[in-house]
């Protein structure tokens, strides 16, 4: 009893101090008072948490990036609808497949029917002999007087498939110019070609 009381009181501090320091993490878990101050950042691993513990409000809004998310673990479905817009898609990365066609309005420029574009539209078409000579160049098919050429193309027109190629098919000028030429010794064939002016 005398040696407790000749203790200074910075010896007692001292012992006060190792007690807590020694039993006060389990007292911590004991009672559930650990928090995230007494975690050191970054020591909590993915085996450290239970599997489907982590909900959306336990991740920060912008935390995650594409490097976190596995390859092909998107789905259609995990995307909300209409939230993707051309911005979010690679040139060049959809198909025919990826498109409804039917629901295209070729009609229609930027929400605007075409007509408000272009009026009066004009085709101008010209055609050679519909026999087996080869090669073949067809009239230019040429706007008139005071319409501006906005398009043209030209096509094969035969009984049976033949071997045909286009050796030019363009604008020139307010005309549209074709050519072809059979590949092999073929029956009749013809070459039409069609300017669009507007």
């Amino acid at each position: 009893m005398n040696a407790i009381r000749r203790m200074s009181p910075a010896t007692v501090l001292a012992g006060v101090a190792l007690f807590v320091s020694l039993g006060g993490v389990s007292y911590g878990l004991a009672t559930g008072s650990i928090n995230s101050r007494e975690i050191e950042n970054g020591t909590i691993q993915s085996r450290d948490v239970k599997d489907g513990a982590l909900k959306g409000r336990d991740i920060a809004n912008g935390s995650v990036q594409s490097r976190d998310i596995r390859d092909g673990a998107l789905r259609g479905l995990d995307v909300h609808d209409g939230s993707l817009g051309g911005v979010d898609l690679a040139a060049n990365t959809l198909g025919d497949r990826e498109i409804n066609e039917p629901a295209l309005d070729i009609n229609r420029l930027g929400g605007v029917d075409s007509s408000r574009y272009v009026k009066n539209v004009r085709r101008v078409q010209t055609a050679t002999a519909n026999d087996a000579t080869s090669p073949k160049v067809a009239p230019p098919a040429r706007c008139p007087k005071g319409k501006r050429l906005i398009g043209g193309g030209a096509r094969i027109v035969a009984g049976l498939p033949v071997p045909v190629a286009l050796s030019a098919n363009g604008p020139n000028g307010t005309a549209w110019e074709a050519s072809a030429y059979a590949t092999t010794p073929t029956g009749n064939w013809q070459l039409v070609n069609v300017a669009i002016c507007g």
